[in-house]
């Protein structure tokens, strides 16, 4: 690992010290079998991903990072809150079909944090570059928005039951008693398509 990437790295590793508090605050802690396992820096890629390279343990993950998301200081605490989220319920691309409810919880964390740290201003600016051009997180993120003013614990509620958020079941928001319009939880719990 060069020294540039040694610095990008310990300040991954610093982001994610100091935000994982208030993460799990907002949705709970991580998945008992998730293992984070560190960063890894990519200068080919064009956004954050998880990586599972431990057969034996499925669940077990690093947090690869575009070196571009260095270049903007708001993207590259979105993308680290977002790979954040992501790992509280981890599992590989390949083992599962992600819901809107999982990725709006992501885009949700990563509002927040932004909002935060920059203000509404940022907050606007990135919920309307996100409207462009990926309105299906931006849906997802509303949807959540949504279900997070009804029931601020909903999340929790719903990871109480099922840690593995991309599990949850039109049956967990009965069982967790989390009251939505029938609509927002079909919405939440469709296949998620970028």
């Amino acid at each position: 690992m060069s020294d540039a990437q040694s610095v990008q790295v310990n300040k991954l590793e610093k982001l994610r010290t100091a935000w994982l508090p208030a993460v799990e605050f907002l949705f709970g802690e991580a998945a008992p079998e998730a293992e984070f396992v560190g960063f890894e820096m990519n200068a080919d890629s064009a956004k954050p991903m998880a990586l599972f390279e431990n057969d034996k343990a499925p669940y077990q993950y690093k947090i690869q990072m575009p070196v571009r998301s260095f270049t903007n200081d708001v993207m590259l605490l979105a993308d680290v809150i977002q790979e954040m989220v992501r790992g509280l319920f981890p599992a590989s691309e390949k083992d599962h079909q992600s819901t809107s409810l999982c990725e709006g919880t992501v885009v949700y964390g990563a509002i927040m944090a932004i909002k935060q740290v920059f203000g509404e201003e940022s907050v606007d600016s990135y919920l309307n570059a996100l409207r462009k051009n990926v309105p299906t997180y931006y849906d997802a993120f509303s949807y959540v928005a949504v279900l997070l003013t009804e029931d601020p614990q909903a999340i929790k509620k719903l990871r109480a039951i099922q840690p593995l958020l991309y599990k949850v079941t039109k049956e967990d928001f009965d069982t967790a008693n989390i009251d939505i319009n029938r609509k927002v939880k079909d919405i939440l719990l469709l296949t998620f398509r970028s």
